[in-house]
């Protein structure tokens, strides 16, 4: 375990709406009267079941076991829950422990639409540039749609897909988005994506290795593949120095750069940028027998290690002053007007 404070005992690490301790409460009432069912798993890189625990608990309070793969350093949940329990945690519960929220609306809408302004200017240099006609726009776990509005108005033919049927039709009815419920195996005959998008979505889903086969499928040589994931080994940019920020129940696999490029590496898909965001552009490439994996263990292991030591000195870090600093000039300078 990285440390004693993640150890279970029910109490949240962030401070929650009440919303939020409402949707606590109800998960919590659905794993005690066993309508959530869990399951024990393996690692889906590697295929061993030896590894070590770091975490009993996640940033709401909920039990929640993370481990670490000691053969290839792959971080996932252990047990998690199953397909069926996930799906109705995912229709009933997610939006609003995650988001404090019991709808989608505009403000929410437009903080995607910036992130897809951001994956665009990413993958720009990279974009196929097809002959007589627009570029195809494939969205997994596309929510209300903000990201594939950007696209849109840069004049692409975008799809987006989503078990979320709230907010599919939040983005159908404001924004004229073609957004339709289901996984890629709803993808309609004859679209063939120039880019797929995966926006902090890969670490939700439950068979990474079934997924990379449909994707492989459905993609041409060309097409590009961008993938988001919160990274593990960023803990220290964009979760406050704090691994129990970081730890969500939603989160089934935990990925750094590396750990990322040895699943795709397993199913023959070449990397062409990434960083420890974590963000990539993975490319189809060719069959090749024993791609070595990169065993992530200890470098995960020394990071999580070091951060957790380090964790208080965060409010001391330049780069925190300063943002604080930010804030509170744009407070001043707003008072006075």
């Amino acid at each position: 375990m990285i440390s004693k404070r993640f150890k279970y005992d029910g109490a949240p690490h962030l401070r929650l709406n009440q919303i939020q301790l409402a949707s606590k409460v109800k998960i919590e009432e659905n794993i005690n009267k066993g309508r959530y069912k869990f399951e024990n798993i393996n690692c889906q890189i590697c295929n061993s079941d030896n590894f070590e625990i770091l975490t009993q608990k996640d940033r709401y309070g909920l039990a929640h076991q993370v481990v670490i793969c000691k053969n290839c350093g792959l971080v996932y949940t252990n047990p998690r829950m199953t397909q069926k329990s996930y799906s109705k945690f995912y229709n009933s519960e997610y939006r609003k422990l995650y988001g404090g929220r019991n709808a989608p609306n505009t403000a929410v809408f437009y903080s995607y639409y910036e992130r897809g302004k951001r994956i665009y200017k990413y993958v720009g240099q990279y974009l196929p540039t097809p002959k007589n006609r627009s570029l195809n726009i494939l969205e997994i776990g596309c929510g209300a749609g903000g990201i594939l509005l950007f696209f849109k108005e840069n004049g692409c033919n975008v799809l987006g897909l989503d078990l979320d049927e709230q907010y599919l039709q939040f983005g159908r009815d404001n924004f004229g988005l073609d957004l339709r419920y289901g996984t890629l195996d709803k993808l309609p005959d004859g679209f063939t994506p120039d880019v797929i998008i995966y926006s902090h979505v890969l670490e939700h889903i439950l068979d990474l290795n079934l997924e990379l086969k449909k994707v492989k499928k459905i993609c041409s040589s060309k097409t590009i593949i961008y993938i988001e994931v919160p990274g593990i080994q960023n803990i220290h940019r964009s979760y406050k120095m704090d691994a129990l920020l970081y730890f969500q129940n939603a989160h089934t696999f935990h990925f750094s750069q590396n750990s990322l490029l040895n699943l795709f590496k397993k199913h023959c898909f070449n990397l062409i940028i990434g960083d420890e965001f974590v963000r990539c552009i993975f490319t189809k490439g060719q069959d090749q027998d024993n791609q070595p994996l990169m065993n992530e263990y200890k470098p995960i292991i020394d990071y999580l290690s070091k951060t957790e030591r380090f964790k208080s000195m965060f409010p001391f870090k330049i780069s925190t002053i300063k943002m604080k600093v930010a804030l509170i000039l744009k407070s001043i300078k707003c008072k006075q007007f």
